[in-house]
């Protein structure tokens, strides 16, 4: 579907289920014939998914498998994992239910509670995938979740490409799946709906859910930005989330095309036995917005990740381009980047910083 199809006025008046379907027509998220595997954590979110694609799976002509995680943080978490599997059976759902200690992964990998629970259940979405037969796994993202994504990366200093926010449609690549397959396709049928929209139907429908009690824990900055910062934001634009939300998409698109280009100029450089090599003067010749976009690469490709690569590092390979003739090194996080006459060297090697 493209886009603009609908005015804002259409939009609004849309029900629930109508902007859901918009969402997954104009990105292409479902096929005929298709198996998909629904993240179910028994919230308000995830269970206005489910019975939306229950609702519209003879439609679209797709086959449901419901999943859940437990995470293994919260007291209640055995109890949640149960509310799925009976409402799963209850419509008739085949269902995949898994716990993983996230605390240990949390202390084993040095990472923090968000970072490893995300770890976990992208890992889980892609064995339960495979598993399953599924070739998507359909997350319930929301609009409002788009707008606290939005907010968080730009008090954090994030460029375009973290402004575009939570994607609509992308694939779990090797890294986050733990394999060297590709992932499945993660989908987000909800990432136009609002919060709002979601209770609305809530109520409407009488479905049952289960409440999450670490989303009122002010310890996470989610919440704040959700509890506190986001409603103190609206007496300067009562409508800032759908400001964000239309940010994230001009962001996206933008950076879609400027992808495109990188990807373009990237497949000109040659991959050898010590690392990248790039041709320092095409490199240089390059505007920013894509030279920038051509060292990530080059650095994701060396590294196997993006880990610990910030911006102020690409920042540096810029700047260190503007220097004369001669030889020089930065090291980044398990990458060197190495000037050598009329190249420029990305080699996996331990970095100082």
């Amino acid at each position: 579907m493209r886009e603009g199809v609908y005015s804002f006025w259409a939009i609004t008046m849309m029900t629930i289920r109508e902007k859901a379907k918009r969402t997954i027509e104009r990105y292409n998220m479902l096929y005929s014939g298709e198996t998909v595997l629904v993240g179910v954590s028994g919230g308000p979110d995830s269970m206005v998914l489910l019975y939306l694609l229950m609702d519209i799976r003879n439609e679209y002509g797709i086959t449901l498998k419901a999943a859940h995680l437990n995470h293994g943080f919260r007291k209640e978490a055995a109890d949640e994992a149960d509310f799925v599997r009976k409402t799963a059976v209850s419509l008739g759902l085949p269902v995949v239910i898994s716990s993983i200690d996230v605390p240990a992964i949390k202390e084993t990998d040095g990472l923090s509670a968000q970072e490893a629970a995300r770890k976990a259940r992208y890992a889980f979405f892609a064995e339960a995938a495979e598993e399953a037969g599924a070739s998507m796994v359909a997350l319930a993202h929301t609009a409002d979740d788009q707008a606290e994504t939005v907010l968080m990366r730009l008090l954090r200093g994030s460029g375009p490409l973290g402004l575009s926010g939570i994607p609509p449609v992308r694939k779990i690549s090797s890294q986050e799946s733990g394999v060297r397959s590709q992932g499945p396709i993660i989908i987000r049928p909800l990432i136009d709906c609002s919060r709002k929209e979601i209770e609305k139907y809530i109520s409407e429908r009488n479905i049952p859910f289960v409440t999450d009690s670490s989303n009122l824990k002010m310890d996470y900055m989610r919440n704040r930005v959700r509890i506190e910062l986001l409603p103190f934001l609206e007496g300067y634009n009562p409508n800032i989330k759908e400001t964000l939300v239309r940010t994230a998409d001009v962001a996206r698109r933008d950076n879609q095309f400027l992808d495109m280009e990188a990807d373009r100029i990237y497949k000109t450089f040659r991959d050898n036995k010590e690392g990248i090599s790039m041709e320092f003067k095409t490199l240089k010749e390059l505007h920013p917005a894509v030279s920038s976009r051509v060292i990530r690469k080059a650095i994701k490709e060396v590294k196997g990740d993006l880990k610990r690569v910030s911006f102020q590092h690409i920042s540096d390979i810029l700047s260190l381009m503007d220097f004369g003739e001669g030889k020089w090194s930065l090291h980044l996080p398990d990458v060197t980047v190495s000037r050598e006459h009329d190249k420029l060297l990305f080699k996996r090697g331990e970095g100082r910083r």
